[in-house]
């Protein structure tokens, strides 16, 4: 097992590896709506959802794999209301079919107050055909 951390993302304070690799397979953390000095980024649910995204996009990235390679993703919300705002930007992140999987799940908080959205994420790293 490999942990996996991408500088652009903030250092998280708790005990936890944003992502690990098991052989084939990434595993995500959670990742929140936060810059790399660990502020909250945007306002809403839209806003909040994209810079999770790219969070996220970053760590699978260091990984050495992308978005196009998730195969599960768990949303976590405050605010069931807020799932078209986060769908609009789920779509421009995870363009065409099939889409990963999904489970979507309201909660009465996340880590920090100020956060409305947090995702985590299952990954495969692309094949490689070293074959001649």
């Amino acid at each position: 097992m490999r942990g996996v951390h991408d500088a652009r993302n903030s250092v998280p304070t708790r005990p936890y590896s944003p992502a690990v690799i098991v052989g084939e397979w990434v595993y995500v953390s959670g990742h929140v709506p936060v810059d790399q000095s660990g502020a909250t980024c945007g306002s809403n649910g839209a806003e909040q959802a994209i810079r999770v995204l790219e969070n996220l996009a970053n760590t699978l990235e260091s990984a050495g794999t992308s978005l196009a390679d998730v195969v599960s993703t768990t949303v976590y919300v405050t605010d069931i209301s807020l799932i078209d705002d986060i769908d609009t930007a789920y779509r421009a992140f995870f363009q065409g079919h099939p889409y990963p999987s999904r489970t979507t799940v309201e909660v009465a908080a996340l880590a920090r107050s100020d956060f409305s959205v947090e995702i985590s994420a299952i990954a495969r790293l692309p094949i490689i055909n070293d074959a001649k």
